[in-house]
């Protein structure tokens, strides 16, 4: 076949190249749009939940700390009997508390060690301790936190103490427990845990920017304070962002100040993990709009051999329309007697439909939530804005399963992805066909019921809650759930107001005993 005749291309290439620089267009901005959208939602979620991660370790860790140093004024109460303490009691202290601690001594005014935990080594009874952090406890006479130090012993440690008075009142020394921060210790105990197969991991860093844990033990007692998310914590601020560490490499990181130890703790993922699922979101597309692609070019060839000769009305709006994809652009009305032409502009106007339906389903998929299937967090908020809007009346409930991290810490995040599939599909076979489901966010969970009122919407509520905690989950066992209910315009006019009487409903909820359903006055449900 010539390309071309006398006067220029003929038309059959002319439709053909169309047809395809369509398609092609189509399936390039539908593929641009999702992937941006997927990896953005991918960016907030690792930022928030690495920021909810480091809080959540902050406060863990407050606390732990919090119990050594209970623990450690309760035995210099005991020391302060005077002749009661010797080597055998410090050993059997120490045995109570070796989980915390892997060193305990007794240290007196002079900073002469005058009693030591047996399994210690390079340091013995009758020993003078000549660190910093020893003449403190001497001076300040108070219990308090040490900063990470080089001990008589060679090791990197930390000191927590607590003064010993006599009887009368006297000074008479200091008890010490150590954490060795280059060997196994209880802050390793507390962090490892959270380590996974993404290169996710989490490290801490005193309030001099130095290192105290790390998973890379060798890099205990570096200095990082040139990393900007440490400047931040170490300043006292918690947050997100995407960062740069020292040794080059990104990563989306969350971090949270510790007011009791002043340490700052960091939880970050490496900016490599979106990758995976834009590749897999790529290979997806393409296989599924290939057969498309395919039966649109045989239809251009085809509707092509059927024309004689230019319509140059049809391929005018044909050349508009390939730079205006997706913005529903009609056909314009071609009166002609001949067949030829009837017929392609019917085929075109369907090719047309045809994406701008793709385009249409295209943006529906990234409104929905890629793991339970049901909508998320941005066609909820869409939802709410069109109900509140038109003023149609309707109840939210606002669910959350009960003790989840559990179910991830004893199953595994993967069991933990089939609880959170396994819910959505009772909410759809439970909730009934005249109410909208969503993922909220993690494992909340909203029912959209339209049209009905309060009391329908606690015993929809309540019918699922007592459905589920009868009903074997992935875990081998039910899972439990509790839940809030608000209703529009009954608790409010606006949708952040529906929002936050629901969740507070739900708060309640957990506060009371959790497996329960609170109504946002405070009516609720007993416990099953």
């Amino acid at each position: 076949m010539k390309l071309l005749n006398k006067k220029g291309f003929t038309l059959r290439f002319s439709i053909s190249f169309l047809v395809i620089v369509a398609v092609l267009l189509t399936m390039l901005i539908g593929m641009i749009s999702a992937i941006q959208v997927n990896r953005d939602s991918l960016v907030s979620s690792y930022l928030q939940s690495n920021n909810q991660y480091a809080k959540k370790l902050a406060s863990n860790t407050g606390d732990l700390l919090t119990t050594m140093k209970q623990n450690i004024v309760s035995i210099a109460a005991i020391a302060r009997r005077g002749n009661s303490m010797n080597t055998t009691l410090l050993d059997d202290l120490y045995q109570e508390n070796r989980q915390y601690f892997n060193s305990i001594f007794i240290a007196n005014e002079n900073r002469v060690i005058q009693f030591m935990s047996s399994n210690t080594t390079g340091v013995h009874p009758g020993d003078k301790l000549t660190s910093e952090a020893s003449r403190i406890a001497i001076t300040s006479r108070t219990p308090f936190i040490s900063n990470p130090y080089r001990s008589k012993s060679g090791r990197y440690i930390i000191l927590i103490s607590s003064p010993i008075f006599s009887q009368k009142g006297e000074y008479k020394g200091f008890v010490g427990g150590t954490i060795y921060l280059e060997e196994k210790n209880v802050l390793n105990s507390l962090l490892e845990e959270h380590f996974f197969g993404n290169g996710s991991y989490v490290f801490v860093v005193e309030k001099t920017g130095h290192l105290i844990f790390h998973p890379d033990k060798k890099r205990i007692g570096q200095a990082v304070g040139g990393n900007s998310v440490v400047q931040k914590v170490i300043a006292g601020a918690n947050g997100s962002q995407r960062v740069t560490n020292t040794q080059h490499h990104d990563f989306f990181a969350g971090y949270a100040y510790d007011p009791i130890s002043s340490w700052g703790i960091i939880a970050q993922t490496p900016t490599s993990v979106i990758e995976g699922p834009s590749s897999n979101l790529i290979n997806k597309m393409l296989l599924q709009s290939l057969p498309f692609l395919i039966l649109v070019l045989l239809m251009g060839w085809w509707v092509a051999n059927q024309i004689s000769r230019p319509l140059h009305t049809l391929a005018k709006f044909s050349d508009e329309a390939t730079l205006n994809l997706g913005k529903g652009k009609s056909l314009p009305e071609l009166r002609s007697n001949y067949y030829e032409v009837r017929l392609l502009y019917q085929s075109v106007k369907i090719a047309f439909q045809n994406i701008n339906q793709d385009m249409s389903q295209l943006r529906d998929e990234v409104k929905m939530d890629g793991l339970t299937g049901l909508g998320n967090r941005r066609s909820f908020d869409s939802v709410m804005t069109k109900l509140t809007t038109r003023h149609t009346p309707f109840s939210m409930i606002l669910l959350d399963i009960d003790h989840f991290k559990k179910v991830n810490d004893t199953y595994g995040h993967l069991t933990g992805d089939e609880v959170l599939k396994f819910l959505a599909g009772m909410m759809e076979d439970l909730a009934g066909d005249r109410s909208l489901n969503f993922r909220y966010g993690g494992e909340e969970f909203v029912i959209l019921v339209k049209h009905e009122d309060t009391n329908y919407a606690f015993q929809m509520a309540e019918r699922v809650r007592k459905i589920l905690s009868v009903t074997k989950s992935p875990t081998g066992e039910p899972i439990t759930i509790s839940l809030g209910v608000a209703t529009f315009p009954v608790h409010g006019n606006e949708t952040e107001e529906i929002i936050m009487k629901a969740d507070q409903a739900l708060y309640q909820s957990k506060i009371n005993g959790r497996n329960r359903t609170t109504l946002s006055e405070g009516v609720e449900q007993k416990e099953a």
